[in-house]
Parts: C-alpha cells; sequence; structure tokens
C-alpha cells in the first residue's frame, strides 16, 4: 500500500506531460452575430449575463434579527414608562388584598394599592416592580410568580402568596 501512494503522484504528474504535450485543439472562435443597424438596436435592449442567469439565493429577513438594531435590547428588562402597567408602579409587599371571587370559569381577585384605589386581577395580570404575573387565584390567596434572571444568567422564579387577612386579624367585633 506504501509503494500505491508514492507512486500516485508520478502517475499523475505523468499524464498531465502526456496531454499538454497532445496537439491542442484549434481555439474556439466566437458565434458571428449580424450586425443590425441601430434603430433595431435601440428597440430589442441587450441582454447581460447577469440578467441571464436564474436567481440562485433570495435573502429572506424572517426569523432573522435586525442587523441595525442593538443586540442588548432584547435581553433588557427595561421597559418605557407606557409599557408599565398601574400595578406595576408598586411592590408587591405594598399591595393589599381586599377581596376574591371564585366558583367562576375565571376567578376574579381585588387588590388596593397605597393610594387607596382598586384594581381587579385575573389570571397572567402583570403586578409588581419585577415584572410579576398572577398564576393563580385560590378561593383565599393570589399566587404571583417573577421570573429574573441572576447574576450568573440563570432563570429564578419566585413565588408570592398574596392572601387575605384572617378573620381574627380583622377585629370584627
Amino acid at each position: 500500500m506504501a509503494s500505491a501512494i508514492k507512486t500516485l503522484p508520478m502517475f499523475v504528474a505523468a499524464s498531465l506531460l502526456a496531454t499538454a504535450c497532445e496537439d491542442a485543439p484549434p481555439p474556439r472562435q466566437a458565434p458571428v452575430t449580424p450586425q443590425l443597424p441601430e434603430a433595431a438596436a435601440a428597440v430589442e435592449p441587450e441582454e447581460t449575463e447577469a440578467e441571464s442567469l436564474d436567481i440562485a439565493y433570495a435573502y429572506s429577513p424572517i426569523g432573522k434579527r435586525d442587523p441595525f438594531r442593538s443586540f442588548f435590547e432584547e435581553f433588557s428588562g427595561e421597559a418605557t414608562s407606557s409599557d408599565i402597567t398601574e400595578l406595576q408602579k408598586f411592590e408587591v409587599d405594598q399591595l393589599r388584598l381586599v377581596a376574591i371571587i371564585t366558583g367562576r370559569a375565571t376567578p376574579y381577585a381585588m387588590v388596593e394599592d397605597p393610594t387607596g384605589k382598586g384594581h381587579t386581577l385575573t389570571r397572567g395580570t402583570l403586578i409588581g416592580k419585577n415584572w410579576g404575573r398572577v398564576a393563580s387565584i385560590n378561593p383565599d390567596c393570589v399566587i404571583i410568580k417573577e421570573e429574573y434572571r441572576d447574576y450568573t444568567g440563570r432563570k429564578v422564579t419566585n413565588t408570592i402568596d398574596l392572601c387575605l387577612p384572617k378573620p381574627e386579624v380583622l377585629k370584627l367585633d
């Protein structure tokens, strides 16, 4: 096998030398095109080589990011003031759960912000400064989940239970 590898370059060189020594065919002549008068040439546009080729590739921007937008805009958690709801202006600890309505297809809850204004909650409502979402509404509590990334880049989920006050705490007597 080693002798076959050594003889391969010699075989290639010999075949190239043999083809170079053969009589070369005469050079091709360009096809003769009849000369048209100037008026006829102006009517029929000449076709260039680039136009005659079929399009082999067409760029489609679908599914690709815009190269002129910042790469870090996609990952920043900051939002403009127009994207923030009223419930996102306060921390979850500042809100007080006032009422829960269950027994329906979509349960509702009502929270009161520090200014005394009431807001209704349904499943999926954004709440809190850390972009929390209402995960579920139970008969006694509202469960809020906040997802964020820590300093290592791992996704961390923080679960907050916002519960109705116990009857002993309300001092109804």
